[in-house]
């Protein structure tokens, strides 16, 4: 599902923000014996690394009928890919897989777009 406004703002805001980025990267670890990046922190239920962006304000954000403020956490493989392709990219893709299918992979040239 996409992001609304609010959260898509707060999620482009912290690809650009250096200090955001270098915290990201600094939770991706490479492991010897392995051909990809394995995310180091926060874990989800499911498996998938999980990945403090920012603070929302959804009473800016009308979208989704939500007043407030809240944490806006990202899977981390997403994160990633926004790294790479854009936010506005990531906003489009409805589903973003592993091609080892490993939650806790990371690196984004192993990762599958599934449009359903």
């Amino acid at each position: 599902m996409p992001l609304a406004d609010a959260p898509m703002r707060v999620l482009e805001d912290a690809l650009r923000d250096p200090v955001v980025v270098a915290r990201y990267r600094a939770k991706v670890l490479e492991v010897s014996g392995s051909d990809c990046l394995w995310w180091s922190a926060a874990v989800s239920g499911r498996g998938h690394g999980r990945f403090y962006v920012g603070t929302v304000d959804a009473d800016r954000d009308n979208d989704n009928g939500v007043g407030g403020v809240r944490d806006l956490c990202v899977i981390a493989h997403r994160f990633g890919y926004a790294l790479v392709c854009g936010a506005t990219a990531l906003n489009s893709i409805p589903v973003l897989g592993h091609g080892c299918d490993n939650p806790r992979w990371c690196a984004v040239r192993r990762l599958l777009i599934e449009w359903r």
